[in-house]
């Protein structure tokens, strides 16, 4: 029989799992109504989205959680269950942490239609050669802002050269490098003279989102960002129409008020939440 105690946390779970995910919609619907108004009177505009981005936009993964040791027949065995944990603790003051509150209200406006984001051929290249969990979560349980999103590409996508049979594996890192370099696109190699050579594929997404009229690149590589504050003053960063922004400064920019990620723990969810804990080994690769 069940006690009082667990009585109220089954009631008040089947209240979390019923309507948080409805509340919580209408806080992140509440927190773009200045961005909406100001899209609907200016236009819609489209933004580059970085990798890094997609990465960040993870903010729950399935995580296991221990409930102690357990006899089973005479053998001692560790029990638990398998649960959505969030990625950040709510109190996590990082630079990373303050960008992914503006992810929510970001992609609600994409959802409307009065945000267009969008990737690009070699943006696809990067993330298809990576792992999916990096941009989609790693367990059953994950969740990922954008997972529910189209991004448009711009430019369609590249075909990549596979190894034959007998031949030696290729490495698709150095096969996307070879193809940028080629390129006769003066943009391009003004902005890697400026950027610097390891900027080669930074300095290829701006290119393209200037080519393509987007109006930002969004991204959280926060060293490249270092390497473009400390030289927008010079040509070509100084004349490009595309703004090279974060999460933040487009929420800031857009009028978009924050929105915790631990309070999506419950979207989408029909199994074990823990929304107070945090994920062990919380800094997950993205990059």
């Amino acid at each position: 029989m069940l006690t009082i105690q667990q009585r109220w946390c089954k009631i008040r779970e089947h209240i979390r799992f019923k309507y948080l995910p409805k509340i919580v919609e209408g806080m992140v619907h509440l927190s773009t109504q200045k961005a909406r108004f100001r899209l609907r009177k200016d236009g819609r505009i489209r933004i580059l989205v970085d990798s890094t981005v997609l990465g960040h936009g993870v903010t729950h993964e399935s995580s296991w959680v221990s409930t102690g040791p357990k006899k089973w027949g005479g053998t001692e065995i560790a029990t638990g269950y398998l649960a959505r944990m969030p990625v950040h603790s709510f109190d996590d003051d990082s630079a990373e942490y303050q960008n992914v509150c503006f992810l929510p209200g970001i992609a609600h406006l994409a959802r409307t239609g009065l945000v267009g984001l969008c990737t690009s051929a070699e943006l696809r290249a990067e993330v298809d050669r990576q792992p999916l969990g990096r941009f989609r979560g790693y367990g059953l349980f994950s969740y990922g802002i954008f997972n529910d999103i189209q991004l448009e590409s711009v430019d369609g996508f590249v075909i990549e050269r596979n190894a034959l049979n007998g031949m030696p594996p290729v490495n698709y890192a150095q096969q996307q490098r070879d193809r940028i370099n080629s390129s006769q696109d003066p943009l391009f190699h003004s902005l890697v003279s400026l950027l610097g050579e390891s900027n080669s594929q930074d300095a290829w997404h701006l290119t393209t989102a200037e080519r393509h009229g987007l109006f930002c690149f969004l991204t959280m590589d926060f060293k490249l960002l270092r390497t473009v504050a400390s030289r927008r003053n010079q040509e070509p960063l100084s004349s490009l129409k595309t703004k090279i922004l974060t999460p933040q400064e487009l929420g800031m920019y857009l009028e978009i008020r924050p929105i915790q990620p631990h309070l999506l723990s419950y979207n989408k969810a029909s199994f074990f939440v823990r929304s107070d804990l945090v994920r062990p080994r919380k800094n997950r690769r993205v990059n």
